[in-house]
């Protein structure tokens, strides 16, 4: 049988990710904003759950105020960590805005359209395997 030390990196080696139950001491943390951590862009259509701007900021670990929230029509900072493109006319306006080097060097996850994000077990499903990888790496980069 395997060492503790020694089973946590294979598994992440392998992309399994381990889960352990939530801290109240780790949820503090996210609540605080961390000076220099990375900011998301959140392109959307007007029309979104309110349960969802809620629950973004938890699911990717990251302060409330780290969020910026624009319309597909307002043009998106250039110099955001991740974007959260939600829909696909959003990523759509999202591509036409950035550059090529920005769209390599940014973390970009493309949800589906908003009437379908919370509608059963399956889409949350589905949206959360599209944000795993982004909560992972801005875990990474802070």
């Amino acid at each position: 049988m395997l060492a503790e030390a020694q089973r946590l990196p294979m598994l992440r080696a392998m992309g399994i990710d381990v889960y352990r139950l939530r801290a109240v001491v780790a949820q503090a943390a996210v609540a605080e904003p961390v000076a220099g951590a990375a900011k998301v862009a959140v392109c959307m259509p007007d029309v979104l759950p309110a349960r969802f701007r809620t629950q973004l900021p938890r699911a990717l670990g990251i302060a409330e105020d780290r969020l910026q929230w624009f319309d597909i029509g307002v043009p998106v900072p250039g110099d955001a960590t991740a974007y959260v493109v939600i829909g696909t006319e959003a990523a759509r306006a999202l591509g036409v805005q950035l550059s090529t080097m920005q769209q390599n060097t940014a973390i970009i996850a493309a949800t589906a359209e908003p009437a379908a994000l919370l509608q059963g077990g399956a889409a949350k499903r589905a949206l959360w395997q599209v944000l795993k990888p982004v909560a992972r790496r801005l875990r990474e980069r802070n």
